[in-house]
């Protein structure tokens, strides 16, 4: 591997995936950067080891949700350094939680060949980068008041028919608001809703709950 570059990126990855995306850095580090690799986050121990990076890829054997606080712990330990974070597959919530937990980036295994430099570029100078098909997620949802309203009462318990007389609106309503709320959340049932709403490591911040306890109108009211 060359050694003209001058910058140097960190590379935190077990031995059987630390090849593949070591000879994709490899090629890009001939005219940009040199390596440095790490067996794990816990072998980062102080400030020294990341003397001169300027980035840091992060290869997860599982999920964002399986490993709970290591982008976290990561990101705190690196401080300034850019992250990027790396997996065989991502949902669309495990992206704003990266982000969340200060990643700079989100790169997916079929993605890397062709973009992983790009994404490093990107992250380098400053900026965000995830997947094209995960950009909304580079912010929180926009759900309505109303379609909070109706995933508190998803989480409470409350079955469309029991939201309908509650809320006075037509079943029908109450299932148009929660398709539109699955969309915008990535998610697919009520279940996957309500466990997405109460896990506090996936930083979505969505004020839902507290929208749930809220005094509802007893009167009718148009959606």
């Amino acid at each position: 591997m060359s050694r003209r570059g001058t910058e140097r990126i960190g590379l935190i990855a077990g031995d059987g995936t630390r090849e593949t995306i070591a000879e994709i850095l490899a090629i890009l580090a001939r005219e940009e950067f040199t390596l440095a690799f790490f067996e794990s986050v816990e072998t980062i121990a102080d400030a020294d080891e990341l003397s001169g990076l300027t980035a840091i890829v992060l290869w997860l054997e599982d999920a964002v949700a399986s490993t709970p606080g290591l982008v976290e712990t990561l990101t705190k330990r690196s401080q300034c350094i850019p992250v990027v974070v790396a997996c065989a597959g991502i949902q669309r919530w495990e992206v704003r939680a990266a982000l969340a937990a200060g990643a700079a980036g989100v790169i997916v295994e079929e993605d890397l060949q062709s973009g992983l430099g790009s994404c490093l570029r990107a992250v380098r100078a400053g900026q965000i980068c995830v997947p094209r098909g995960h950009w909304r997620q580079v912010e929180p949802p926009a759900l309505s008041a109303r379609e909070k309203q109706v995933l508190g009462l998803v989480v409470g318990g409350y079955m469309n028919s029991q939201i309908a007389e509650r809320l006075f609106l037509a079943e029908s309503t109450v299932k148009s608001h929660l398709s539109s709320a699955f969309g915008k959340l990535g998610v697919r049932s009520r279940n996957e809703a309500a466990e997405l709403i109460l896990d506090p490591e996936r930083g979505l911040g969505l004020g839902i709950l507290g929208l749930e306890a809220e005094h509802v109108e007893t009167g009718p009211a148009i959606a």
